[in-house]
């Protein structure tokens, strides 16, 4: 797992690399928002490029989604985006985004750089 901070632009850069369990991933959300240099506010940019998400199943797909619900304002109410060139990766990802139920933004990208200009917006409803 790598961490990138962007202090600027208020985002966390998660990379996660190689065949990935709801273990490996819910951790790194942990580690994420526990580290020193974590900020409330900061939005959360999870990069799958170079992850394979094929061994989870739907279902923890959908139990995933809600783990944010357990944590408190301005870490669970950030934007979040992820960002993978990969089809199984990316349908993957967007069963996550229409899964939650957390107030959460999310979205899914194949682009890193249209991630990061949605994720610059102020307001939630803008679009890239």
């Amino acid at each position: 797992m790598e961490l990138r901070f962007d202090d600027e632009r208020n985002v966390v850069s998660i990379g996660l690399k190689g065949s990935l369990t709801r273990e490996v991933i819910l951790g790194a959300l942990d580690a994420c928002v526990s580290d020193e240099r974590y900020r409330s506010g900061m939005g959360r940019l999870w990069d799958f490029n170079e992850a394979d998400l094929s061994s989870l199943a739907t279902d923890t797909i959908k139990e995933m989604a809600q783990y944010s619900l357990k944590f408190p304002p301005g870490v669970g109410d950030v934007k979040v985006a992820f960002v993978t060139n990969k089809d199984l990766e990316f349908g993957f990802s967007r069963m996550f985004e229409l899964s939650s139920m957390a107030k959460t933004p999310i979205r899914v990208f194949r682009e890193m750089d249209r991630a990061l200009r949605w994720m610059a917006y102020e307001h939630i409803g803008d679009q890239d």
